[in-house]
């Protein structure tokens, strides 16, 4: 004698509602997963693009103090130079 299975549709409505639940349960996971990574890379973005400000902010000043340039701003805020690089300056500015 064979037996061949076959599902009745009490057994076609469980394994139904046990694929929905997995899909909600994966689905949950992979939206936690995939939000962190989202947040990582936006804030390396964000991390990356402060460092590229400041190191450009860093050579305009440096690119003025070798100028004798000493109106300077920094990330839009206006800095002095230290009194020996003045001084220096004046010196430069006299021959």
């Amino acid at each position: 004698m064979s037996s061949i299975a076959a599902l009745d549709s009490d057994q076609i409505g469980k394994i139904g509602i046990g694929a929905i639940v997995a899909f909600v349960v994966i689905g949950a996971l992979l939206s936690m997963v995939i939000t962190a990574i989202v947040g990582r890379i936006v804030i390396l973005v964000v991390v990356v693009a402060l460092g590229v400000l400041v190191w450009q902010q860093r050579t305009n000043i440096q690119d003025h103090v070798k100028d004798c340039n000493l109106k300077m701003t920094f990330v839009g805020i206006h800095i002095d130079a230290p009194q020996s690089v003045q001084q220096r300056c004046q010196n430069i500015q006299k021959k």
